[in-house]
């Protein structure tokens, strides 16, 4: 045997128990599922379906066509077609534009032929990453840079900040939920009161944030979109929780970062007359963006599968405004004993989060910078 041959035996011999782990815990009940969406599966096995189940949840499969075409379409022209020429730009912009605007129609579609409940709960979804991704990122920024300028007591902080995110969560999700009481004397009631706020509903209240504080300003003429187009302010509730637990976590991610960062730096941009603005939107923010992209492709992933403490945390009063693709699969299961239907919806959210890490990855990951 030579060398060579020797050494990829090797490095598979090495490599093989953990592809044995990953097929067995990963691509094992990837494929499983996929079967199981294909047939009508309540308690035990029946009869094949093909993909009734992926048209039931998405609609018309020619909208979702259109869909899938339009987005790979406008992906292609975006990598392949290439130049500094004007015209190719306008070329480029105008198979971007039609490519966009056939993949919106497709969504559309989509949206208007398939499963409502489905699309609500990818709505519910979307506000939640989109209000608890970037004030989780903002706040552990925040916390992680005094972390660092401060000389002392760093270590007691980073535990405390940390407690929240290995304290169990099912514990404080229940605690959560006291604390967001209706009752006039909740905790958290109490700390509204203290701002002059009225006594509000929280986890049990269905109308948005916006609908909210329009009556709060004596503002009851509204159009009626008002609580379908924002979150609830169960679901920010919600966020409040979400952050709580996951800054600490965040924060110690970002302040390893601003660790490795030598101090010389800081010492050359002084001399050169930079102020402390400059040094950090220069020097600091660039050396950290490998974590900072790293928390945000994570909050991401967590953002749309995350089950445990919503599903604590809802209430009959939020209705259905809190009901995340997670928790909409798993009443498939509880509720309609429908685990085929389950299977589907849980391949079309793996789809959906493979396709945003995708994006994410390509997008943000263009701008880390990784040094020298």
């Amino acid at each position: 045997m030579n060398t060579s041959l020797k050494d990829r035996v090797t490095a598979w011999a090495f490599m093989a128990p953990a592809l044995v782990v990953l097929g067995v815990f990963g691509f094992f009940p990837i494929g499983y599922a996929f079967f199981v969406s294909l047939h009508r599966w309540r308690v035990k096995r029946g009869a094949f379906v093909g993909f009734e189940h992926y048209n039931r949840a998405l609609g018309d499969p020619l909208y979702v066509a259109l869909f899938v075409l339009g987005l790979a379409f406008f992906l292609g022209v975006r990598h392949w077609v290439t130049g500094q020429s004007l015209w190719l730009r306008v070329v480029r912009r105008g198979l971007e534009a039609a490519t966009l605007i056939a993949a919106g129609a497709g969504l559309l579609g989509v949206v208007g032929s398939g499963d409502p409940r489905l699309f609500n709960a990818f709505k519910v979804t979307a506000f939640y990453a989109v209000c608890a991704i970037p004030a989780e990122v903002a706040i552990s920024m925040v916390l992680a840079y005094l972390l660092f300028k401060a000389l002392s007591a760093k270590g007691f902080f980073r535990v405390l900040f940390f407690l929240p995110y290995v304290t169990p969560m099912i514990a404080t999700a229940v605690a959560f939920r006291i604390i967001f009481s209706p009752h006039p004397f909740s905790l958290a009631n109490q700390i509204g009161g203290a701002f002059g706020l009225q006594t509000m509903g929280w986890l049990f209240e269905s109308r948005s944030v916006v609908s909210l504080a329009l009556q709060a300003l004596d503002i009851t003429q509204y159009p009626g979109w008002v609580d379908a187009a924002f979150p609830s302010m169960a679901l920010i509730s919600v966020v409040l929780y979400n952050i709580w637990v996951y800054i600490g976590y965040d924060t110690v991610i970002l302040l390893a970062g601003f660790s490795a960062i030598p101090p010389h730096y800081y010492e050359a941009a002084a001399i050169d007359g930079a102020t402390a603005a400059q040094a950090f939107r220069h020097i600091t923010l660039p050396l950290i963006s490998p974590a900072l992209f790293f928390i945000s492709l994570i909050a991401v992933i967590g953002t749309f599968r995350a089950f445990n403490h919503i599903y604590i945390m809802r209430t009959p009063g939020a209705r259905d405004t809190v009901d995340v693709v997670s928790v909409a699969i798993f009443d498939q299961i509880i509720l309609s004993h429908n685990l085929a239907y389950a299977a589907a919806l849980s391949l079309i959210l793996f789809v959906v989060i493979l396709g945003l890490t995708f994006v994410q990855n390509r997008v943000l990951g263009r701008r880390v910078f990784y040094g020298d």
